[in-house]
């Protein structure tokens, strides 16, 4: 995704503190509205960064492009009798978030675009700074998006398959979360060793860039020009 400057650094950390925060806030929330209290006991129900974000899954995030936050605590019998379904939808709620979020990012620089021309903000190095870690945030939401609806354990993407499958099936796969889990690492490490082999880049990478150019009307090579 292009090597660290200070802009992209900057938009790493703006977007993945106000994706952290919200993606958190918009599990707790969703499974408060859904009858389990645990989350606003954990006082979770907040916009406040610091009950979401876990500071080594910030910097690492920062480092190596995968992070975490703090989980939010749920108590799956709160939604009986529809246990699988409450868990698949508070599963979803975090990566929807990062998506309207990046929705939003997106409308300040599409009415820039309007008054004036790319070109014209490339060309005045300033204004050009603060667009592209603008840019990057909104990139980093769509990130967390995609990279979050991955069906592998413990991602959020898992959950929402389990809720999505027949019962039968969903019991019987979650006896194999410890190996999802080893395969996410094994794919996210060789993927970290050797871009070349970044499957999980390879597979999002292209509708991400294509939601990213949608959103925001930039193409995605002028991140990194």
């Amino acid at each position: 995704m292009g090597n660290l400057t200070v802009w992209s650094l900057l938009g790493h950390a703006l977007g993945l503190l106000i994706g952290f925060t919200l993606h958190e806030f918009a599990h707790a929330w969703t499974a408060n509205r859904l009858g389990d209290d645990t989350p606003r006991f954990q006082r979770r129900i907040t916009l406040d960064p610091r009950s979401h974000i876990e500071p080594m899954g910030l910097i690492m995030g920062l480092i190596i492009g995968f992070g975490w936050a703090k989980p939010v605590p749920v108590n799956p019998r709160a939604f009986y009798p529809n246990e699988k379904r409450g868990l698949m939808i508070v599963a979803a709620a975090g990566p929807l978030m990062n998506l309207v979020i990046a929705l939003i990012l997106s409308i300040p620089i599409r009415l820039i675009l309007e008054f004036t021309g790319l070109f014209d903000i490339v060309s005045h190095s300033v204004s050009w700074f603060f667009f592209r870690v603008w840019l990057v945030a909104i990139l980093f939401n769509l990130v967390l998006f995609f990279f979050n609806l991955v069906p592998l354990f413990p991602l959020d993407g898992w959950r929402v398959m389990l809720g999505l499958l027949p019962r039968e099936r969903a019991v019987r796969l979650q006896g194999y979360e410890q190996q999802a889990m080893l395969i996410l690492i094994l794919i996210l490490s060789i993927g970290i060793i050797n871009e070349r082999f970044n499957l999980i880049w390879a597979i999002l990478g292209p509708p991400l860039r294509y939601i990213f150019e949608k959103f925001t009307g930039v193409p995605y090579w002028v991140l990194w020009w």
